[in-house]
């Protein structure tokens, strides 16, 4: 039977002349994938709807396997404030890729649903970022809150080994978050505003996110979500180092290429 349902294009992938594989983020069924028949075609009315970032009702039809098929569909929100700006386009492909890989397949979440349709709201209006896309505080806010639904959330208002209040002067994934000075040797050296700005990603909403974190600690809280995520998930997000620079405000990646 056809299933009615919304859902956030996170993938377009060509298939075929003039077909696409979708990876769509469904409120009731979680991700799952779809071919949408002729969609690169120039005069397809799936065309709009296929695009990676727009909100759509679609029409979802039992196909081969794993893969549906996607039927009629109806744009919800084409979220064009993206297109508008290089930062936003990058920040947006950051936020689908890092939902696609974060979310499970056939594993609903309606609070990640939520989370992607406000952060791509909010993004297609939001204030220019010079940065990198991964230091976007909308994209590294939508990733705080990705580990919060996925169980994953560190310690972060008091040392994660011993229970302390702090100082907190260190960050350990493996350890369960920040760390004290007695305990700092099962982490990494991490800013204490750095990881004050890792909590408030988590519990501020996405509206606040540049309020949120200092530019200066973004590349550090960008390491310890990652961290948080490979040792969770083994989900990789970049390939960040496994040092987090405590006092410079930088944090040591890999060679870019990744």
């Amino acid at each position: 039977m056809p299933e009615e349902t919304e859902a956030i294009v996170l993938r377009s992938v060509r298939y075929g002349e003039a077909d696409a594989v979708l990876a769509l983020y469904t409120p009731d069924r979680g991700r799952v994938s779809a071919i949408a028949k002729g969609a690169r075609r120039p005069k397809s009315k799936l065309a709009a709807a296929a695009q990676p970032g727009v909100r759509v009702a679609a029409t979802l039809h039992p196909g081969r396997g794993e893969l549906a098929r996607f039927g009629g569909a109806t744009l919800l929100e084409p979220n064009a404030g993206i297109w508008a700006r290089a930062d936003r386009l990058r920040a947006a492909g950051a936020i689908l890729e890092s939902a696609y890989r974060v979310l499970p397949e056939e594993d609903p979440s309606p609070e990640a649903y939520t989370l992607l349709t406000r952060a791509l709201g909010l993004l297609s209006r939001a204030q220019e970022h010079p940065g990198a896309a991964d230091l976007h505080p909308i994209v590294l806010s939508v990733r705080a809150k990705l580990i919060v639904v996925s169980g994953l959330l560190p310690e972060l208002g008091r040392c994660a080994s011993c229970g302390g209040g702090g100082p907190l002067v260190a960050f350990g994934a493996g350890a369960g978050g920040a760390l004290c000075p007695d305990c700092a040797g099962l982490g990494q050296p991490a800013d204490p505003a750095a990881i004050d700005g890792f909590a408030q990603l988590v519990g501020r909403p996405l509206s606040e996110a540049f309020d949120a974190l200092a530019a200066s600690n973004a590349a550090v809280v960008d390491v310890m979500i990652a961290e948080v995520l490979e040792h969770g998930l083994g989900v990789r997000l970049g390939r960040p180092s496994s040092k987090v620079l405590g006092r410079t405000g930088r944090a040591v990646r890999d060679s870019p290429a990744g």
